[in-house]
C-alpha cells in the first residue's frame, strides 16, 4: 500500500466507494468505472493502484479481517476480568456479530456474490486460534483437541453468522444470535 498521505487518501477513498457500492447495489454494480466515479478519482489512478476489481476486494477483505483481529486481540485481552465461559464467549461472539451489523449487505455480497477465487484467506489464523486457545482454555472442561473445538466453532461461527446476514438480518440486531450462539459454544467446550 502506498507511504504518501494524497496516495493512500486515494486508496481509502477506492475502497470506500467499493464498500458502498456493494452495500448498496450489490457485486454486479461493482465495476472499476463505477468504483472511481463514486471515488471521485480518475480511472487511470485507480489502475495505478488495482490492477481489477478483484485486488480492490482483496484490499476490503484484507481490511475488514485485519479489523476483525484487532478487535478479537483486544477482546482477548479482557479475558482474565471474565470469571465464566460464558462470559468469555459472550464477549468474544458479541464482538463477532457486532462488526457484521455494520454493512451487513456488504459481508452478504464477500460470503455469496464473490467468485470463491476472489476471497481472500486470512493468513493469521493459526496466531489467532492460539490467542482463542489460550484464552478459552481455562474454560474448557473434558475437551479432547481445544485447537481442533475452537476450528469447529470458528467454522460454525462464521457460517451461521453469515447466514444469518444473508436470510435472517433483523437477528443481527438482537440478543438473541449472540445468546443461542454462546448457549451452544458453552456446551460444547463445557463437557460432562
Amino acid at each position: 500500500m502506498p507511504v504518501q498521505a494524497r496516495s493512500r487518501a486515494t486508496v481509502d477513498a477506492i475502497i470506500q466507494a467499493s464498500a458502498y457500492i456493494l452495500n448498496e447495489h450489490g457485486w454486479e454494480s461493482l465495476t472499476t468505472n463505477a468504483i472511481a466515479e463514486r471515488a471521485g478519482v480518475n480511472i487511470s489512478s485507480l489502475y495505478q493502484f488495482f490492477p481489477n476489481k478483484e485486488a480492490i476486494i482483496n484490499e476490503l477483505q484484507r481490511r475488514h479481517a485485519l479489523e476483525m483481529h484487532t478487535e478479537l486481540h483486544e477482546t482477548l485481552q479482557l479475558f482474565p476480568e471474565q470469571s465464566s465461559l460464558r462470559e468469555a464467549l459472550t464477549l468474544i461472539v458479541g464482538m463477532i456479530v457486532d462488526k457484521h451489523r455494520v454493512s451487513p449487505a456488504v459481508h452478504k455480497v464477500l460470503t455469496e456474490e464473490i467468485p470463491l477465487t476472489a476471497r481472500r484467506v486470512l493468513e493469521d489464523e493459526e496466531e489467532l486460534y492460539k490467542c482463542l486457545i489460550d484464552g478459552l482454555k481455562p474454560f474448557m472442561n473434558n475437551v479432547p483437541d481445544p485447537e481442533f473445538a475452537l476450528y469447529i466453532i470458528g467454522t460454525a461461527t462464521h457460517a451461521i453468522i453469515h447466514r444469518v446476514t444473508v436470510e435472517r438480518p433483523t437477528l443481527l440486531h438482537t440478543q438473541l444470535l449472540v445468546s443461542e450462539l454462546v448457549t451452544l459454544f458453552e456446551f460444547y467446550l463445557n463437557r460432562p
